[in-house]
């Protein structure tokens, strides 16, 4: 009996010896010879939204852009201490209630994001001009996506820096709408400023100058005034979806109380008519 206890004691005590060596990844190391490790962090990122909308409010363009701010560590052999910046853009046309779009084509000189930021010695960085992380090439088309990443400090002194954020550059922008009125902006330079500090949760709102262009920002979005008619396509299309969702709503409705005996719908007949076939009431 002694025996058959201490075996029970015995396989509990090998248990838990066992169990976390089960469950506990190893710290990583470097092997003799081997290649260093290397950690990349994503310090700081947001988004921000460019919206451009016609007189009535309705928006027929947007840019939606996303910034990230990574670090890359290594400790020696040798050591690195980068940081990198990372922008993702993405086009979308605006669109009617029934899904079509209000554009027909955009045509522009330049597109391009320049960064600026505070490096972690407290030095300010602005490439306005100078070096994009991205600059677009090819035709504007509806979702399409541009991205870029670059090196910003090959000796950082600390994972986080103060600020970043830079310019998006729109230049000779000409959008054409789906009725062939034309929004403008060949003769005209629209920079869009935007920051990001490290210690606000937020982008500050952004700031649009080179142009005298009437716009408004707020909670990452900057809303662009077009000079741009409202469009009859719109309002048509509106008419229509009410058309069709209202018939669509009655239909469902009558289907109902038709099933539940409150109504009797002349199913016999339509179903007739369908088939091309005489009702059961009429006469021969």
């Amino acid at each position: 009996m002694m025996m058959d206890r201490l075996a029970q004691v015995m396989v509990v005590v090998m248990v838990l010896l066992v169990t976390p060596q089960l469950f506990t990844q190893p710290a990583a190391a470097q092997e003799p010879g081997g290649a260093p490790e290397r950690l990349l962090f994503r310090v700081d990122e947001f988004t921000y939204r460019a919206s451009f909308q016609l007189a009535d409010r309705t928006e027929v363009f947007l840019i939606r852009s996303s910034y990230k701010l990574t670090y890359l560590y290594q400790h020696h052999q040798p050591s690195i201490s980068n940081h990198y910046m990372t922008v993702t853009v993405g086009f979308y046309y605006g669109k009617t209630v029934l899904g079509r779009s209000l554009i027909r084509n955009i045509s522009y000189s330049d597109i391009a994001f320049y960064p600026k930021w505070i490096d972690s010695a407290g030095y300010s960085h602005d490439w306005f001009l100078k070096t994009p992380v991205f600059s677009v090439v090819g035709p504007v088309s509806d979702g399409r996506l541009v991205s870029g990443y670059l090196l910003l400090d090959t000796d950082a002194k600390a994972q986080y820096l103060p600020m970043f954020g830079g310019t998006l550059v729109l230049s000779g922008l000409r959008i054409t709408l789906i009725d062939g009125s034309v929004i403008d902006y060949s003769s005209k330079q629209m920079d869009i400023d935007l920051e990001k500090y490290s210690n606000n949760v937020h982008p500050n709102n952004a700031t649009l100058t080179g142009a005298d262009i009437m716009y408004s920002s707020s909670n990452g979005y900057i809303y662009i005034d077009t000079m741009g008619p409202a469009q009859s396509v719109v309002f048509t299309d509106l008419l229509a979806a009410i058309a069709i969702f209202g018939t669509i709503g009655a239909v469902v409705v009558l289907g109902v109380l038709h099933i539940k005996g409150k109504i009797t719908l002349p199913v016999s007949r339509l179903r007739g008519a369908i088939r091309h076939e005489p009702s059961p009431t009429a006469r021969p």
